[in-house]
C-alpha cells in the first residue's frame, strides 16, 4: 500500500474533467457527496472566479443516497443549467456513483429532455489518474460538437491536450502558439481551452476535423489524437518543445520533414545525471531540452502518471519528442521517489517545489509546478517551460543569470 508522509496523491480522474471543459460554458456535474466539487474549485481551479460556476456538485446526502432520491438530483442540474444559461451539461463519476451503481446516462438523457441543451456522461469512478478523466471528457466533447463537414485548413493544427493540470496556468503555453504561428500555421483549435483570440469557445471544437496535424502535448490529448485520426485521417506529433532544440525539433515533425541533426550545445552545465519528475509529455520535453541544448549526459524521467500509451506503435503518430530510456518509470510512489531523489550520483532535479522536503542533501533543484501535484500553491511562481522561454527559464537557474 502507498503511504504519503509529504506528499498528497495526485488529482484523479473527475478532476481532469474539470481541467478539461472549464472553458467551454458548460456545466461540469460532480456526482458526490455535498461539497464534492468544492475542493476542486478552492484548491485546484484557479480559474473559478471568472464567472458563474463551471464545476457543481451534485450535492448528495446521505437521505439521497439511501432513499433513491434521483428526480432532486436531476432537477437540481435542470434548473442550474437553465440559469446560469450554460452550452451543455456533463456528468462526471465519482466513487459514489461507481458504489451505487448510478444510471449517469439515463440521467444525462433525462437532463437533455428537460433542457434541450446537449447533455453527455464522462465515465470516471474517482480512482484513475487525473488524465484518464480528461481524455474521456475530451472524447465526450468532440463527440458532442466536432463538425465531420468543417473547411479543410492546410496549415491548420489543433493542440490537444492543453488541460490546466499538467500545463498551469494559460500564459505558459502562449510562447507555443505564438511558435506554431511563425511557423506558417495557424491554430484551429485548442483543446481544452479557447482557441486564442476567439470569442466562441466552442468554435475551435467545431472546426478541428478541418486541421491538417494536431499537436499532443500532454498525455490528456492522445486518445482524441488517434480518434481524429481514425475519423479524419488527421495525423499527429506527439510532444511539449521545451526550449531551443526542441523547438526546432517540433515544428519540422509538425511540417513533415526530418529534423536537423543535433549539434553541440552552446552553453553545456556541469550536471551529469538529471532527474526529472512529473507529466510525461512535459517531462520528456525537458529531458529533450537538457540533453540538446545543455549537454546533460543522463537524464532518467519519473513520470508521476501512465506513460506507457506514448510508446504504442501508432499509424497515426508522424513524429515523437520523447526517447524512453531504460531508467526511466512511472510511479507515484512517495518513498521510491525520494529513493531516487537521493541517490549518490543525481546532480540535478527538475520538478514540482512539493518533492524539494524529499531531498536529504544539497542536489541542486529546479522548480517547475505541477498543477495536479500542488494545486494552486505556485499557480503564480514565475516559472517557463515552452520552447525560447523555457530555455531562458532553465538556463538562469542552472547558469544563475538571467
Amino acid at each position: 500500500m502507498k503511504r504519503y508522509h509529504r506528499l498528497l496523491p495526485l488529482a484523479t480522474g473527475y478532476f481532469g474533467v474539470s481541467s478539461a471543459l472549464y472553458d467551454f460554458d458548460g456545466l461540469v456535474v460532480i456526482y458526490g457527496p455535498a461539497g464534492g466539487a468544492w475542493h476542486i474549485n478552492i484548491e485546484d481551479e484557479p480559474r473559478w472566479y471568472r464567472g458563474p460556476a463551471t464545476v457543481v456538485g451534485a450535492g448528495m446526502l446521505e437521505m439521497d443516497v439511501i432513499l433513491g432520491n434521483d428526480d432532486k438530483f436531476i432537477s437540481n442540474i435542470v434548473e442550474t443549467a437553465k440559469g446560469l444559461k450554460r452550452r451543455f451539461v456533463a456528468l462526471s463519476g465519482t466513487p459514489i456513483s461507481e458504489i451505487i451503481g448510478t444510471d449517469l446516462k439515463g440521467f444525462a438523457r433525462t437532463i437533455a429532455a428537460r433542457t434541450g441543451m446537449p447533455v453527455f456522461m464522462v465515465p470516471t469512478a474517482g480512482s484513475e489518474p487525473y488524465p484518464e478523466g480528461a481524455s474521456k471528457a475530451l472524447l465526450a466533447l468532440a463527440d458532442t460538437f466536432m463538425d465531420p463537414t468543417a473547411p479543410k485548413r492546410p496549415k491548420g493544427v489543433n493542440v490537444l491536450g492543453a488541460i490546466h493540470l499538467s500545463t498551469g496556468k494559460e500564459g505558459h503555453l502562449e510562447p507555443l502558439f505564438q511558435a506554431i504561428q511563425e511557423d506558417g500555421f495557424e491554430l484551429t483549435g485548442v483543446l481544452s481551452a479557447p482557441r486564442p483570440g476567439q470569442d466562441d469557445p466552442l468554435e475551435g471544437v467545431r472546426q478541428a476535423p478541418g486541421a491538417a496535424v494536431n499537436a499532443v502535448i500532454s498525455t490528456s490529448g492522445l486518445a482524441l489524437a488517434q480518434r481524429m485520426h481514425a475519423d479524419y485521417g488527421i495525423p499527429y506529433v506527439v510532444g511539449m518543445p521545451v526550449g531551443l532544440a526542441g523547438r526546432a525539433t517540433f515544428l519540422a515533425l509538425l511540417h513533415g520533414e526530418n529534423p536537423a541533426s543535433p549539434s553541440e550545445p552552446e552553453r553545456p552545465i556541469p550536471y551529469r545525471h538529471a532527474l526529472i519528475i512529473g507529466e510525461p509529455v512535459l517531462s520528456y520535453g525537458l529531458k529533450f531540452c537538457l540533453q540538446r541544448d545543455f549537454g546533460v549526459r543522463r537524464v532518467d524521467v519519473v513520470s508521476v502518471t501512465p506513460s506507457e500509451s506514448l510508446f504504442h506503435e501508432s499509424a497515426g503518430c508522424v513524429g515523437l519528442l520523447a526517447e524512453r530510456g531504460p531508467a526511466d518509470l512511472d510511479t507515484d510512489d512517495e518513498a521510491r521517489i525520494a529513493g531516487l531523489m537521493n541517490a549518490s550520483d543525481v546532480d540535478l532535479i527538475v520538478a514540482d517545489p512539493c518533492y524539494q522536503p524529499l531531498l536529504t542533501g544539497a542536489t541542486t533543484f529546479v522548480p517547475l509546478p505541477h498543477l495536479a501535484m500542488s494545486a494552486r500553491i505556485y499557480w503564480d511562481m514565475p516559472y517557463e517551460y515552452a520552447v525560447d522561454k523555457g530555455y531562458k527559464y532553465l538556463a538562469a537557474q542552472l547558469h544563475g543569470t538571467e
